[in-house]
């Protein structure tokens, strides 16, 4: 399973009521049994960064479409450390 990372602008989710409107319901961030949106951070800059676990960016690229965005980029994750746990993605 692959991990894309897309970074861009929603316009209104610097609102925390509409960027609760958009990502609180699991239907907004489950796009299908395999294809998950992990997370999205609004950052002080205006921009958003949202992670995506799934078998093709195909259906990242169209939910992000499907929401709005306006896209700078969407690239694959490589390694991952969190919280003292590090592991390679592919």
């Amino acid at each position: 399973m692959g991990r894309w990372i897309a970074v861009g602008k929603a316009p209104g989710w610097d609102d925390l009521k509409r960027f609760s409107t958009e990502m609180k319901d699991t239907s907004q961030w489950r796009i299908d049994p395999k294809s998950t949106v992990t997370s999205v951070y609004a950052l002080g800059d205006g921009r958003m960064i949202a992670e995506y676990h799934g078998p093709a960016v195909t259906e990242f690229e169209d939910w992000l479409k499907k929401k709005g965005w306006s896209v700078e980029n969407v690239t694959p994750i490589k390694h991952i450390a969190k919280t003292g746990e590090i592991w390679k993605v592919v």
